[in-house]
């Protein structure tokens, strides 16, 4: 990467003076694009709203969310590229095993306080070790994740370090489970791990075996990990979404417990800690990191909102019935910053009269919130609690309709076994709703190995309308992502081929309508469509 004029960076900073001395030095660099945040929160919505070439993150970034965690939910959320780069500031001599620790690290970090030309150098160094995986970043930018995959083996052979071959083997593993390639995922992690004992290609494996079903295996594999590196927290979330899967709810909150010990402001990490005491049937023991969630969340205008919703169903389901005006008070004002926006409002009032005695009112709250169950903007925790609350409906009030809705949940939304866990929980009061979930998995599960086998059988065209059909029915994320994936296979094809490929463009447009895209694979086929689009032009 060259710095010049054209490059565009990121300052996230809570103190001014430091963020505009850092502008300063850019400057007299030659770099003048440069922007600023004050916290985690206004970092997130710049962010998503633009794309940077750098990011400069102070690690410490008072209340709230510190620069690890920031680094961890933007890339996870896809707000950040992979061709960004990440340089952390910090002031902690220890911070070199902070971040050794870490699943996702920054691509360099510079200790403070540092000269103007020692910032300059350490971005230039930064920026040449990255370089050596631009040919991919380059075609993930564009959603050819095939291509990359590819082009990442060839980086692998010929690297010249150890780094850089790790560097390269750590993408590729990455980049070939998120595409379901787990055989050849295995493989990579496992020659890893043949030379070197490296927590993240344990962690690569261990979630392998997870998606697979060997919750066991998985789980041998994250306590060698969190023996190894104590302060590697991403173990202990995977080890209790193991357990979650498991029914081990108590021990889940265990394990989450840990991590929140090495990371006590890490908002995320708080709320699931949380809600994993909620699930378990701890409502009264929820409360308070959920209240803590939700203090950091306050401070955090990117945040807040849906804490408030799980502190609300933890104190109605606690007897905790004081707060609950005051609380539907403040989700009703950040109303429009809620996943799931009117169900989501919807279920808090019905959560409420349950918890006040009122259930003709929660079921005409449900019912409304029912009418919102397709709607885009609805996610799988917004589903989950909706459901949550339907469970409880008495039986003369409506309770007939929630293995309806269960099913529903379910096929949209039960892409794997943490999210089948998850209803099954949920759905513990009522039998009926834990059958219509575990019907509607299978259901998901036969719908993908069909389209499968006929790709393998080379009747690409079949597939695709088989997962163009399945995904427009159930609004299957899952479902319309690998539809996306088949299509556009399919249109680049026919356009090399100097063929038609009309119908193709027109089922990409209709997934494409309701799929996320702040989602990073979205965004890459949005880019290929684009790409096709001009060459039809």
């Amino acid at each position: 990467m060259a710095f010049d004029e054209n490059t565009t960076v990121l300052i996230v900073d809570d103190a001014h003076s430091m963020s505009q001395g850092i502008r300063a030095i850019l400057a007299m660099g030659g770099v003048t694009q440069s922007e600023t945040a004050s916290h985690a929160g206004e970092a997130q919505n710049r962010l998503r709203g633009r794309r940077y070439d750098v990011v400069l993150c102070d690690y410490n970034l008072g209340l709230g969310m510190n620069g690890q965690e920031l680094l961890e939910a933007t890339r996870r959320s896809g707000a950040l590229p992979l061709s960004t780069l990440w340089v952390m500031i910090t002031g902690e001599r220890n911070y070199g095993q902070v971040a050794s620790a870490a699943e996702l690290v920054p691509d360099d970090y510079i200790l403070k306080p540092f000269t103007t030309q020692q910032l300059l150098d350490r971005l230039e160094a930064a920026a040449r070790r990255k370089a050596f995986l631009s040919p991919a970043h380059r075609l993930l930018d564009k959603g050819k994740t095939e291509q990359a995959i590819q082009t990442l083996g060839g980086l692998i052979a010929e690297a010249d370090s150890r780094q850089r071959r790790l560097d390269a083997q750590r993408l590729c593993g990455e980049l070939l489970a998120r595409e379901g390639l787990h055989e050849a995922a295995l493989r990579l992690y496992r020659e890893v791990l043949s030379k070197d004992e490296l927590p993240w290609a344990k962690m690569g494996v261990a979630r392998i075996l997870s998606e697979q079903g060997d919750g066991g295996g998985a789980n041998a594999l994250l306590d060698q990990v969190i023996a190894e590196a104590p302060r590697y927290t991403e173990a202990y979330d995977l080890l209790a979404q193991n357990l979650t899967d498991d029914g081990k709810y108590s021990d889940a909150a265990g394990a989450l417990e840990k991590a929140v010990a090495i990371s006590p402001r890490n908002f995320n990490r708080l709320h699931h800690y949380g809600t994993s005491l909620l699930r378990s049937g701890d409502a009264t023991r929820a409360v308070e990191p959920l209240q803590r969630a939700v203090d950091i969340g306050r401070g955090n205008s990117f945040f807040g909102p849906e804490a408030m919703v799980d502190l609300l169903q933890a104190r109605c389901e606690s007897g905790q019935t004081q707060q609950l005006d005051r609380l539907q008070h403040d989700i009703a004002a950040r109303q429009g910053e809620l996943p799931g926006g009117p169900l989501t409002m919807a279920v808090c009032r019905a959560l409420t009269a349950l918890a006040q005695q009122r259930p003709q009112q929660a079921e005409t709250h449900l019912a409304e919130a029912a009418e919102w169950m397709n709607a885009p903007e609805t996610d799988f925790a917004s589903a989950l609690r909706f459901l949550s609350a339907a469970v409880k409906l008495p039986d003369e009030h409506g309770a007939e309709r929630a293995p309806d809705w269960a099913r529903s949940i379910a096929l949209r939304f039960a892409d794997s076994r943490h999210e089948l866990g998850s209803l099954l929980e949920v759905a513990t009061p009522r039998p009926a709703c834990g059958d219509a979930a575990r019907a509607a998995y299978a259901e998901l599960q036969d719908k993908s190995r069909a389209a499968l086998d006929q790709a393998n059988q080379g009747r690409l065209e079949t597939a695709a309308a088989m997962l163009h059909g399945d995904a427009m029915r159930t609004l299957n994320c899952r479902l319309g992502l690998y539809g996306c994936a088949m299509l556009l296979r399919i249109a680049e094809n026919r356009q090399e081929a100097g063929q038609d490929y009309a119908g193709e463009m027109q089922s990409l447009r209709e997934l494409l309508h309701w799929l996320p895209h702040d989602n990073e694979r979205v965004r890459g086929f949005v880019k290929r469509r684009q790409a096709l689009i001009r060459h039809e032009d």
